[in-house]
């Protein structure tokens, strides 16, 4: 143990020797790491001073150029600019002269179709007339039919009902005349229950119809 001990001290002493070496070692290397940095930076700074003084002679001497290409450019722009101006008057004047030329010629195709398609409505609302004409007459002439029919149906009612109002007068006065019969009530009553009836045959009856926004009324009698 001791021994072990003994040797562990050595060891540690060995250590802290070689530790204090590499602190002196660092020391004098950053020692020299400090002058050589200073040496390079006064170089730096004489360097830097120098290419300053270049810069700035060769800014002075961009901004004599830029002047003069500012000067130049100004001509350039203006004669520019002048150009533009004539050749946008130019295209106006095409342009303007090519709307005209399209106007009038679509003018002209508008005019024709306009025309066209006057003279074809002419002609379909005249075809559309005749034949609403036609349909006209045919329908006042079946109401003229259906008007006649009614008159002869009211007329035959007429007739119809003067007659049976007749035959009851007549009727009446047999009655009134058969004052020995034996069974007058019964006499009286199997002839009224032999009367004429009243005609009342079916009517005709309205149609209505539309035909091109005009109202027309048909009459149409119905089978019997």
């Amino acid at each position: 143990m001791e021994e072990a001990e003994e040797r562990h001290q050595v060891e540690i002493k060995v250590y802290k020797q070689k530790v204090k070496h590499l602190l002196y070692e660092h020391q004098n290397n950053l020692t020299e790491m400090k002058a050589e940095g200073t040496v390079v930076m006064k170089l730096a700074q004489k360097e830097h001073r120098t290419q300053e003084g270049v810069l700035r002679k060769d800014m002075r001497a961009l901004k004599v150029e830029l002047k003069e290409q500012e000067l130049a450019n100004e001509v350039v722009v203006k004669n520019l600019r002048l150009k533009h101006t004539e050749e946008i008057t130019k295209m106006r004047n095409d342009f303007e002269r090519q709307v005209r030329e399209i106007e009038a010629k679509y003018d002209k195709k508008m005019k024709m179709l306009r025309d066209e398609l006057d003279l074809r409505r002419k002609t379909e609302l005249h075809e559309v007339e005749e034949r609403k004409n036609s349909q006209i007459n045919t329908l006042m002439q079946r109401h003229e039919e259906a008007f006649t029919d009614i008159k002869n149906y009211y007329n035959d009612i007429t007739l119809n009902n003067l007659a049976l109002i007749n035959s009851l007068k007549v009727l009446r006065v047999a009655w009134a005349g058969e004052t020995h019969s034996a069974c007058p009530r019964m006499w009286a009553a199997e002839s009224w229950g032999s009367r004429p009836q009243l005609s009342t045959p079916t009517p005709p009856i309205l149609f209505i119809g539309l035909f091109d926004n005009a109202l027309l009324i048909s009459l149409i009698e119905i089978p019997k």
